[in-house]
């Protein structure tokens, strides 16, 4: 093994670097302490020994290969390389030195080396960084804006040139302001001023853009510094927020019309109100006038039954228009409620039928109630659900001539109640039967003597059935049949929603009439 010289072995193992000694291409002379502590092994584990004790064969071939050079050439080279040791991946710069003897041959080599492999995982990561930031940057979704300490800007990427409309090399070392509407200098210039103070740096402002347009845009604020806390850049991230403010201003605009609509619709329902007391007292001297009438003997008194009847019926019409006219008001601004308990349905239309009977049989209809169920206790509101059926049929009475079959049937559909009602009237056409369930729409057909109405009542009936959590159908071929078909839940209710929704009950009389009163008798 190479004897080093004192000074020189001070020096040699005193070194911060890896340094060891080739005494030829493949064995090493003298081995320092780092080199020991680089291979994870003792000192006399290397010194005298060959490379193999460190290296693969195919390590040794390059190592081999690269000294035998310099041994031939005398000299120096540096180089990198990269070596498994322990399993473990390093790359080693390498600065070999030749030794040459007094008859001028190459003796040993000086090998001083530095494990390089963080400091190049350091780059790569810093390599990898700068080009995702780049990327980033330049494909982002959001407008940056990069500008020096004087807000002149000095890059920004793609989104900003689909924004504001200039091409990148049109703005570099131009100001900032460059895409600031004149009014809004001053909040940019506060903006910037809080930013360097280190407060708030969100903002909205007003921008400009190339072609003059203006727009709004969010805005946050960063700066960039270097390791001695010196600013180097300002980077401003923009999103185009005009369309959200567009939006948001129409949205607030619907809610004023919205909340002057509902102020309108109420004032209309107070005004149904006040209608109906008038109304209440017309009745009420109709009732004592007929009292009279038939409890006083007057001579040919008989000619004013006709006009008794007329005014009783006008008046239950126009009760009737007032009554759905609250209803349909009240639904509109969900004030409607339904008082609903557990009744036989099969029983309450049976009564509904026994109560119309005479009207019908007036209005020479042949009516059929068919039903295949006995009974059937469901969760409603029967007021209701006696106002929906007498709609139905006055509706029917009203679109049919004499001698037309009405047929009203019950039946049981999985979990509903199917109550259908078909009549062999003129029918409805199918470009019609989309609408005659809106509210004020009619379809102008034959009859018209008997065609009284608003248009309100079948609106009406279908906001009814779906509150029950039904629903309405309608199946009709002109000049041939109409059929309605009304769902409603084969349900029941608990006690507890039993005493939330309480029921009185009304004269079932009274109804009958106030739905037929439009009808004219003949």
């Amino acid at each position: 093994m190479q004897k080093l010289a004192p000074d020189f072995d001070f020096l040699f193992n005193n070194l911060n670097k890896i340094a060891y000694i080739f005494k030829d291409p493949t064995h090493f002379g003298s081995v320092n302490q780092k080199m020991a502590d680089f291979c994870s092994c003792k000192v006399s584990e290397l010194e005298g020994k060959s490379v193999s004790v460190i290296l693969d064969q195919k390590e040794i071939e390059t190592v081999k290969r690269f000294n035998q050079n310099i041994f031939n050439e005398g000299l120096r080279k540096k180089a990198e390389m990269e070596i498994e040791i322990n399993k473990k991946l390093h790359t080693i710069e390498v600065d070999t030195i030749p030794h040459h003897n007094n008859q001028g041959k190459v003796d040993y080599l000086l090998c001083l080396a530095e494990d390089i492999t963080a400091e190049l995982e350091k780059e790569k990561r810093f390599y990898r960084n700068k080009k995702r930031y780049r990327s980033i940057f330049k494909k982002a979704p959001l407008a940056f804006v990069v500008s020096d300490r004087e807000t002149n800007i000095i890059d920004w990427n793609d989104k900003a040139e689909d924004i504001f409309g200039w091409k990148k090399e049109e703005v570099i070392n131009k100001n900032f302001n460059l895409i600031v509407a004149e009014d809004s200098y001053s909040e940019i210039t506060e903006v910037i001023e809080n930013v360097f103070e280190g407060k708030k740096s969100y903002n909205i402002n007003k921008n400009i853009a190339k072609d003059g347009s203006e727009l709004y845009c969010e805005w946050n604020t960063a700066l960039i510094r270097d390791k001695n806390d010196k600013i180097l850049e300002i980077i401003s991230i923009a999103q185009d927020i005009s369309e959200k403010i567009e939006t948001k201003r129409r949205i607030e605009n619907q809610k004023e019309e919205l909340k002057y609509s509902e102020l309108r619709t109420q004032f209309f329902a107070n005004i149904s109100h006040e209608l109906k007391t008038p109304l209440n007292l017309i009745f009420s001297s109709l009732q004592l006038l007929d009292y009279k009438l038939k409890n006083t003997n007057f001579e040919q008194i008989n000619h004013f039954d006709k006009y008794l009847a007329s005014i009783r019926n006008n008046g239950f019409r126009l009760l009737r228009l007032v009554n759905n006219l609250i209803d349909i008001t009240k639904i509109d601004v969900n004030t409607f409620q339904l008082h609903r308990a557990n009744f036989d349905v099969i029983e309450l239309i049976r009564s509904v039928v026994t109560s119309t009977r005479d009207y019908l049989e007036a209005k020479n209809r042949n009516f059929r109630f068919e039903s295949s169920l006995d009974s059937e206790v469901i969760a409603c509101d029967p007021f209701n659900i006696e106002r929906v059926i007498l709609n139905l049929i006055s509706n029917a009475v009203k679109f049919t001539a004499e001698g037309d079959e009405i047929l009203l049937r019950i039946e049981k559909e999985k979990e509903w109640i199917k109550i259908s009602l078909r009549d062999t009237g003129i029918g409805i056409k199918k470009e019609n039967q989309d609408i005659i369930f809106e509210q004020f729409r009619q379809v102008d057909q034959s009859f018209n003597k008997k065609r009284e109405g608003s248009g309100i009542g079948l609106s009406l009936v279908k906001s009814i059935v779906e509150m029950h959590g039904g629903k309405i159908e309608l199946d009709s071929i002109y000049g041939v049949y109409s059929r309605f078909s009304v769902y409603l839940p084969a349900e029941t209710i608990d006690e507890r929603t039993l005493a939330a929704e309480s029921y009185s009950a009304d004269s079932l009389l009274n109804k009958v009439e106030l739905e037929f009163s439009d009808i004219n008798y003949i």
